[in-house]
C-alpha cells in the first residue's frame, strides 16, 4: 500500500506565495506565484507556465 499525505482543504487566497499545493481539478501540484497565478510542477508542468486561479478556489495543502 502507498501512504498518502494528510491533505487539508484551503482557499487559494490563503496559500502563501511560493507554497506548493494540490489542485483537485487537474489532480496535479502547483506552486503559487502571485495572488491569481500558479505554475504546475508535476505531470506535464515544469514550473514555467502560469495558470490562473480564483481566490476562492479550494485547493489542498499536504500536512
Amino acid at each position: 500500500m502507498t501512504a498518502h499525505p494528510t491533505r487539508h482543504r484551503i482557499s487559494f487566497s490563503d496559500v502563501a506565495l511560493g507554497q506548493r499545493f494540490y489542485d483537485p481539478i487537474s489532480a496535479e501540484y502547483f506552486v503559487k506565484q502571485s495572488e491569481t497565478m500558479a505554475a504546475m510542477v508535476t505531470g506535464i508542468g515544469d514550473g514555467t507556465v502560469p495558470d490562473e486561479f480564483e481566490p476562492d478556489d479550494i485547493v489542498g495543502i499536504d500536512a
